[in-house]
């Protein structure tokens, strides 16, 4: 079979199956099976393709396995970021929270809260001046972060801590977190719920505990002048508004994400 005839067939496959980009989806376990970029894909269309390698890649993601997974990587911010099973993959929508962070990045001391792949934290400190720490409470995460921090030429701190609990009375200019913000109750695509670390995903009750704990403990670590910036699920807004509002912090800014959503706020201090 060639490449040609091997996309197209996995396409159709993925389009019967309701995937929402079949042939992108196709074009790239091709070029992950032949070890290839996509381009050499439009080049090469006559070329043979080894089938087997790519009904089990097919295999996998009918199964509803994230494409990220399956590839080992998720683009962030113009950057490859390792993910593997145990770790939040890196959403698009995050994008919002880094443009609305670097402003106040530049020489500066910044937190990331619950890390993850370090795609926050890393993309902070290559794009600015800052010096950046990053927390998380999973070994798996912090694991993938380092190596993305080595991989990407990142210098920061990484730190194994549940919020703030390992960072004794250090001190920051600007907090940021893009939480776990979903309700137990909520019901989310089997490419999520059966393969996502369901820690980085679900708060508890309400999808607003870790908000509660940010704005009730983050004062005590934020240098004067400081701020704390959460990405936030869309309908969450005026709930986290009015949760930070009651720790005597200032709501300065909701901003959208690009599909025009509430994705990202900004908090500082009430003086």
């Amino acid at each position: 079979m060639t490449v040609r005839d091997w996309i197209r067939e996995a396409t159709e496959r993925f389009a019967s199956a309701g995937f929402e980009s079949p042939r992108l989806e196709a074009d790239m376990l091709a070029a992950h099976t032949l070890g290839v970029e996509r381009v050499w894909l439009v080049t090469h269309p006559e070329a043979e393709f080894p089938e087997l390698a790519g009904e089990t890649l097919v295999q996998r993601r009918l199964r509803h396995e994230p494409l990220a997974y399956i590839l080992g990587w998720r683009e962030f911010y113009g950057r490859r970021f390792l993910v593997r099973p145990g770790v939040l993959i890196p959403r698009q929508d995050t994008e919002t929270l880094i443009e609305a962070a670097l402003p106040y990045c530049h020489s500066r001391s910044v937190l990331d809260i619950g890390t993850g792949s370090g795609c926050i934290a890393i993309t902070l400190a290559l794009e600015s001046s800052a010096s950046v720490t990053a927390v998380d409470l999973s070994d798996v995460a912090l694991d993938v972060a380092r190596q993305n921090a080595v991989e990407l030429g990142a210098h920061l701190e990484i730190v194994r801590s549940d919020l703030f609990e390992r960072l004794g009375g250090r001190m920051f200019d600007l907090i940021v977190s893009n939480p776990p913000y979903i309700a137990d109750s909520e019901k989310l695509m089997p490419d999520v719920v059966d393969y996502e670390p369901l820690i980085a995903l679900f708060s508890g009750p309400t999808g607003l505990e870790v908000y509660e704990r940010i704005a009730s403990e983050s004062g005590a670590y934020l240098n004067p002048g400081g701020l704390v910036l959460v990405e936030i699920g869309y309908t969450q807004a005026g709930a986290v508004s009015e949760l930070f509002k009651r720790e005597g912090w200032v709501h300065e800014e909701t901003i959208k994400d690009m599909s025009g959503n509430d994705r990202v706020m900004r908090f500082s201090r009430a003086s």
